[in-house]
């Protein structure tokens, strides 16, 4: 399950969620097109019931979701294979260094793209679940390449079910990173925002004020007036287009 050569790789990932209502969303401070993590934010908020007990939080980053999960869980734990502030482990190669059965729940978003070896990975986590624990995880279909060069793989909806079932792992629940007009929406946000930031930097200082808070502002509150509104449910249009999927797994007693 190698993810590259550790000692010199960074990993990039969202800043902290700030919750809503129970609902995990993206930050506007690191994040420009916040729709896409406001889906993800409302599926988990509707799935907070899958986590209990013992939590890992697998390529966890500066670990984004740990305002909603710290609370559900009774304990968590953090690894990635880079280092980051407050992780209590630093390694993601196979085998994970836990003994079987040690989790009741895994967190595991926007990770597995960047595991050249998912195999591996899913047999790892399905190895350290406990009978009865569950997997909640993202991975990407049609979302751009980002973390490059540790950006491997895409799935459709039917090769996350295939690859957790073939480890033995129950799909509880799959759901849709939104449908084509999320995906649309992604990359025109992204594309628009870094137009105005690469105009902003050429203004020098003046530019540098406007790119932290004029342009954020801008691409943020639309986006705030929606976001309550973006589905993750499995439609005909977003099985066929989605920016990724989303699954809870369980391993059976």
């Amino acid at each position: 399950m190698e993810c590259g050569v550790e000692d010199q790789r960074i990993r990039h990932r969202q800043g902290h969620v700030h919750l809503v209502d129970g609902v995990p969303y993206s930050d506007r401070a690191s994040t420009l097109s916040l729709l896409p993590g406001a889906v993800v934010g409302r599926w988990l908020a509707d799935n907070a019931g899958s986590v209990s007990g013992l939590l890992l939080d697998l390529g966890a980053g500066n670990q984004p979701f740990r305002p909603w999960y710290a609370h559900l869980a009774e304990r968590c734990v953090a690894i990635d294979v880079a280092p980051a502030p407050g992780l209590d482990v630093l390694s993601l190669a196979a085998p994970l260094p836990f003994a079987s059965a040690t989790f009741d729940t895994v967190l595991c978003t926007s990770v597995l793209e960047h595991v050249d070896d998912a195999e591996a990975a899913i047999s790892e986590i399905a190895r350290i679940l406990r009978p009865g624990g569950r997997l909640i995880i993202t991975a990407p279909f049609l979302y751009p390449t980002h973390e490059a060069p540790y950006d491997f793989w895409r799935t459709t909806h039917w090769g996350l079910r295939s690859l957790l079932t073939r480890h033995g792992l129950e799909v509880d629940t799959l759901a849709a990173q939104g449908g084509p007009g999320l995906l649309v929406a992604h990359y025109l946000i992204g594309g628009f925002g870094q137009g105005l930031m690469l105009s902003a930097r050429r203004l020098g200082r003046l530019g540098a004020l406007i790119d932290n808070r004029v342009v954020r502002a801008l691409l943020a509150g639309p986006q705030d007036l929606v976001r309550s509104r973006v589905s993750y449910r499995m439609t005909r249009s977003s099985r066929a287009a989605s920016l990724g999927y989303m699954a809870v797994a369980r391993k059976p007693a």
